[in-house]
């Protein structure tokens, strides 16, 4: 899907979408939104490779989730450039309501969560966040910080700008469903600790991405 460029001139950036790393929800397969849980206690050795990867990196602009379990997956894999991190609540994971913490096992008898299963657009969780909600504040964060026009972001040196955003595993399938033509919510697949990087080309109208090989 193409989407709507800022102003004029062929712009070029690549964004790297980071899932944070593993949690006991992770593990245990429970529903994990916006409860506030942190990383496992093996996190630097989860993290270690990814921040390796990242020390070569240098990022012209990196945001990250204001859930502990992202800010601390910074830490681990970007501690010299932790402080010029953004914090932005509009990159949490959806909130489950009333399924938070709850497994698939306990929830596969209940209707609306069948009908959550295969339509998540238009089944909401009890007291939970609607998908119209979900899409809307990431389509925000992705105009404003991935597609719009930024003085730092355009150089007029031959180095493409970088952005890393630390995140969740939903917000990630969500982004890449909207910047990657063809691709569908459940096509991607993204396990904790892991890096997806997008090149995104924009002419000025719209913006279309292109996925490369991390790092």
């Amino acid at each position: 899907m193409e989407i709507e460029a800022g102003q004029g001139g062929m712009q070029s950036r690549e964004v790297i979408l980071i899932r944070h790393g593993t949690t006991a929800w992770n593990l245990e397969k429970r529903y994990l939104g916006h409860t506030d849980i942190g990383l496992l206690p093996g996190a630097e050795q989860e993290l270690f490779s990814l921040r390796e990867q990242f020390s070569n990196i240098t990022c012209d602009a990196l945001y990250c989730s204001d859930l502990q379990r992202c800010q601390q997956t910074l830490t681990q894999i970007a501690p010299s450039q932790a402080g010029q991190a953004e914090l932005d609540p509009r990159l949490r994971e959806i909130d489950f309501g009333q399924w938070e913490g709850l497994t698939y096992d306990q929830l596969k008898n209940n209707p609306q969560y069948r009908k959550w299963i295969d339509a998540p657009q238009e089944m909401t969780p009890p007291k939970g966040e609607p998908w119209k909600a979900f899409a809307e504040r990431i389509d925000s964060f992705m105009e404003e910080s991935l597609m719009s026009f930024s003085p730092i972001l355009h150089s007029p040196n031959t180095n493409v700008p970088k952005i890393a955003v630390i995140t969740h595993g939903g917000v990630i399938r969500y982004m890449v469903s909207r910047l990657i033509p063809d691709q569908g919510f459940w096509d991607t697949q993204v396990i904790p600790g892991q890096a997806i990087k997008i090149r995104l080309d924009g002419n000025g109208g719209s913006w279309v991405g292109t996925r490369l090989t991390f790092p």
